[in-house]
């Protein structure tokens, strides 16, 4: 299988996950394409950074042909699906309760972590109250 034909293939898996099977519709919200802009500008850096390098090669048969900077299309494809995917699960198992609201005050980690470096109990600060 090309790079092209996975990247594809990741792209369609995505949509059908968002829109279908999850249902979650991201891909339906203005507020994801915002931050889907902001992604991709990161993407494009960094994949000229990798491939004007040679840090990253394409082997030219795998791929369609048109490139964006030293980046093959495909990057973007690719990229669009692991950002969509990472997104829609995350929502998905939200909606069901896995990732539990936070308590207000610092993490169990860190009140291990400050009980065993300071020996001491980590509160939070004190608030000032107007006079």
């Amino acid at each position: 299988m090309t790079y092209t034909a996975a990247a594809l293939l990741g792209v369609a898996v995505t949509v059908v996950l968002d829109l279908v099977v999850l249902r979650t519709r991201l891909l339906t919200r203005k507020a994801f394409w915002a931050s889907y802009a902001i992604v991709v500008v990161f993407q494009l850096l960094t994949n000229e950074w990798l491939t004007s390098r040679g840090v990253v090669l394409y082997d030219e048969a795998a791929i369609w042909g048109p490139r964006i900077g030293h980046a093959p299309v495909e990057d973007l494809l690719f990229g669009f699906g692991l950002v969509v995917q990472s997104m829609v699960w995350w929502v998905w198992w939200g909606r069901r309760g896995v990732q539990p609201v936070p308590g207000p005050g610092p993490s169990p980690a860190l009140r291990r972590l400050a009980g065993r470096l300071g020996g001491g109990r980590v509160t939070r600060p004190a608030t000032r109250r107007p006079s």
